[in-house]
């Protein structure tokens, strides 16, 4: 082989050659595109999935209602709760009302100021007595319904109720006044409840 067929063999596979490195460069314009995915189609129905799964939307007035009829069971069921504690306790109640009206009579009995600080003395010196009996009736405190009315009661005779008394003889009465409808209220309040109580079943 001469050096110029050698030559122009060589310049021919060269040419042959470039043709092919340049369409390996170029984009695919003929290869099949992948599917779109389903989570981002634009035809997916996302915003009617919450109607697809079967689910209502919530009422709110319904809602409102239902709540308020389960506060107003839980509200019966404790005041049923109270009514059958206090039936149980009905004994300790009678003495210590007992103790309490004791306390006021002794009060609107005196007729002179050392009288009214005679009675106030007695009172007090059976506070603890009266204390441990309240104790006795609701420890914790949180079944008792009228035990709340007891302390007020204790709290009232142990100093505003002679004070008030002592005001009533020397001309002023208005704060005894007061009191008295205030302590009226209070005991016709406990009377009725554990009236209630007597009457009232366990479940």
């Amino acid at each position: 082989m001469t050096f110029a067929s050698s030559w122009w063999r060589g310049l021919f596979l060269a040419a042959s050659l470039v043709p092919l490195g340049c369409r390996d460069h170029e984009p695919h314009r003929d290869a099949p595109r992948a599917p779109a995915s389903p989570a981002t189609s634009a035809t997916t129905p996302v915003a009617n999935a919450p109607a697809a799964s079967g689910s209502l939307p919530e009422d709110p007035v319904a809602g409102a209602k239902s709540a308020a009829q389960w506060r107003e069971h839980l509200a019966h069921e404790e005041r049923e709760r109270r009514l059958g504690y206090d039936r149980r306790k009905l004994p300790e109640h009678r003495r210590v009302l007992m103790s309490l009206r004791d306390a006021r009579a002794h009060y609107d009995r005196a007729a002179t100021k050392p009288a009214v600080l005679s009675a106030e003395q007695i009172f007090l010196a059976t506070r603890p007595k009266l204390d441990k009996a309240f104790d006795e009736i609701d420890h914790h405190g949180v079944s008792s319904k009228v035990l709340p009315d007891y302390k007020k009661l204790a709290d009232t005779f142990a100093d505003p109720y002679p004070s008030a008394r002592i005001a009533a003889i020397s001309g002023d009465k208005t704060e005894l006044e007061r009191l008295r409808r205030e302590v009226d209220a209070t005991f016709a309040s406990i009377d009725a409840w554990l009236e209630e109580a007597k009457e009232s079943e366990d479940e």
